[in-house]
């Protein structure tokens, strides 16, 4: 199942909110931005600077909410992300949304 138009720009739009949540919190290059998400920098540049792929993995997902160094704000938006993938918002499959729930060991409210 591709995402539409509308689930990508939504996906994008959330993924640009984080990064103006890191910057407006001081975290305004890629590499304090890398050591505030708790990833390598590379992996920072792709999530915040619209890389084409289909948004963060699980697996970097839980490894940024880990971070200590993560500001309010922008753990708020990852934790909206979070919300919205799992429930559908971006275009994924009901089997990809329950795979990336289940490696967070987050589970949608009924």
């Amino acid at each position: 199942m591709r995402q539409s138009r509308r689930e990508a720009k939504a996906q994008t739009f959330k993924l640009t909110e984080i990064r103006e949540a890191l910057i407006s919190a001081g975290f305004d290059t890629t590499t304090k931005q890398a050591a505030a998400l708790g990833v390598g920098r590379s992996t920072a540049y792709a999530l915040l600077n619209l890389d084409k792929r289909a948004g963060p993995s699980a697996t970097v997902v839980r490894r940024i909410l880990s971070s200590a160094t993560l500001p309010r704000r922008a753990r708020r938006k990852i934790e909206e992300y979070v919300e919205d993938k799992i429930g559908g918002r971006y275009g994924h499959s009901e089997r990809r949304a329950r795979a990336f729930r289940e490696v967070l060991r987050i589970y949608s409210r009924p």
